[in-house]
């Protein structure tokens, strides 16, 4: 049998409402053990797409296939391989935790006690597992929602703002689980959050979609390769002989607490330097600011370019 190298892949989708097209075209791929940031701005069509991965909501076109089986076609036995959280965790504030996955479980087939341990574990709820949910923080209650869409052993888990409400903290926590998931247990996620800076910690790769479109796909490591123009930052004296030269040159750059920060090509630098210092400009120091998964989501949700790594 031919290995399987993608728990996702999303081909030319395409959703339509009324009138409005949500979705349109967006393809992208997740690879086996990988945590894949879903990003966007709001009205992207996030929400949308994980509706329709979830088989929440029914495509107008294109396909959806989970470790190689198409979810039009082969339905039952592609959700058995993946489990979710849209939104917030179906929890009964009124059992324990542990009732709530007993009830869970005898909703799935083959769920045995031995499962219901190992998710507990996972999770690290063993200590509060037998206490009613309403006494849960919200962090727990994010935990046991994990708890309770891994117990059937998935290979694709689907997370949709894991994080929204909890403090530091509980944001720590839900990002180790996630890391955990992935390294330790061979797992592939998708995570959709707002929180970039998170999103930067937790995911090997990130996908923006924009318009209904994926319009970049990046490998969190390489975020501040990606771009050939970098932020630079000049710490130099006389400031305004500087300032000077760099207006006669109609170069953009800004000036703050007598440091000049510019964007330009690092390539660029040298050059720059010798011209500075040909006109009596003593250089300091010229350091390179590291692009952020924040910095680059607003480059590219502003510029709305379209290539795909």
């Amino acid at each position: 049998m031919e290995d399987i190298l993608y728990s996702l892949e999303v081909n030319d989708l395409r959703k339509t409402i009324g009138k409005r097209q949500i979705i349109n075209g967006l393809s992208f791929q997740v690879r086996k053990g990988e945590v894949f940031g879903f990003l966007g701005p709001n009205g992207a069509g996030k929400t949308t797409t994980i509706r329709m991965i979830v088989g929440l909501t029914t495509p107008t076109g294109g396909t959806i296939s989970v470790l190689g089986m198409n979810l039009a076609t082969e339905r039952a036995e592609a959700m058995k391989k993946m489990g979710a959280i849209v939104e917030n965790p179906e929890l009964y504030p009124f059992l324990s935790g542990l009732d709530n996955l007993k009830q869970y479980a005898r909703m799935q087939q083959g769920i045995t006690t031995e499962d219901i341990r190992r998710v507990v574990k996972l999770v690290g709820l063993e200590h509060r597992i037998k206490d009613k949910v309403k006494k849960y923080s919200l962090g727990m209650r994010q935990r046991l929602g994990l708890a309770q869409a891994l117990l059937h052993r998935p290979e694709l888990l689907i997370l949709d703002e894991p994080t929204n409400g909890l403090d530091p903290a509980g944001i720590r926590e839900i990002r180790n689980y996630i890391r955990r998931l992935a390294e330790e247990e061979g797992m592939s996620v998708i995570v959709s959050s707002h929180l970039l800076a998170e999103m930067e910690l937790m995911c090997d790769r990130f996908g923006i979609i924009k318009d209904g479109q994926m319009i970049r796909i990046e490998d969190v490591q390489t975020i501040d390769t990606a771009n050939d123009r970098v932020v630079h930052q000049f710490d130099l004296h006389p400031v305004d002989q500087a300032v000077k030269y760099l207006n006669d040159r109609q170069l953009d750059f800004d000036v703050q607490d007598k440091l000049i920060t510019m964007t330009c090509r690092p390539s660029e630098v040298p050059g720059l330097i010798r011209e500075l210092v040909k006109r009596d400009i003593d250089i300091y120091s010229v350091t390179k600011s590291k692009q952020s998964l924040e910095d680059r989501f607003l480059e590219l949700t502003a510029e709305g370019g379209t290539d795909i790594a």
